[in-house]
């Protein structure tokens, strides 16, 4: 909370950030508010488990369910997080383990860039959008050939 009484919407960021490379929800959770619209990365169908927008807490719920069925947070630090009035933007290097629960398929360890674009209302993340690169996921997940590697 800064001097006027204001969230600071940075600090918000690296708390919730800070806790989500340790499974820990609860920041998040505690972040969002109650008429929330999270939109995730990818709108197309059948690229991930997870894509479009969610709505309200019970979405947010829904989507962090299906995040974790196949994904492992490791590592979730902040590059660069800049804050003006109301919107809060963050980058962040991130490290998880994909885990395709296929049979004999391994866990396959992914590194990326992610940034997000929150907007802020009473004191909590009313919109977020998140920003990374598809390609580099997917390829990472097995589930894509890198296009230079391609005929």
């Amino acid at each position: 909370m800064t001097s006027d009484g204001h969230v600071d919407g940075a600090e918000l960021m690296r708390k919730v950030a800070a806790a989500f490379e340790k499974s820990d929800l609860q920041p998040l959770f505690d972040a969002a508010h109650e008429d929330i619209v999270w939109k995730a990365g990818s709108q197309q169908e059948g690229l991930f488990r997870f894509g479009g927008e969610y709505n309200n807490r019970s979405g947010l719920l829904l989507l962090v369910a299906s995040w974790f069925t196949a994904y492992t947070f490791y590592r979730f630090h902040p590059k660069e997080i800049i804050a003006s009035g109301e919107t809060v933007w963050g980058l962040f290097d991130v490290g998880a383990f994909f885990d395709p629960k296929r049979d004999g398929e391994p866990k396959k360890h992914i590194t990326l860039e992610m940034a997000f674009r929150w907007r802020l209302k009473d004191g909590k993340v009313i919109e977020h959008q998140g920003f990374f690169d598809t390609v580099s996921l997917l390829v990472q997940m097995g589930v894509m050939v890198h296009p230079s590697l391609q005929p």
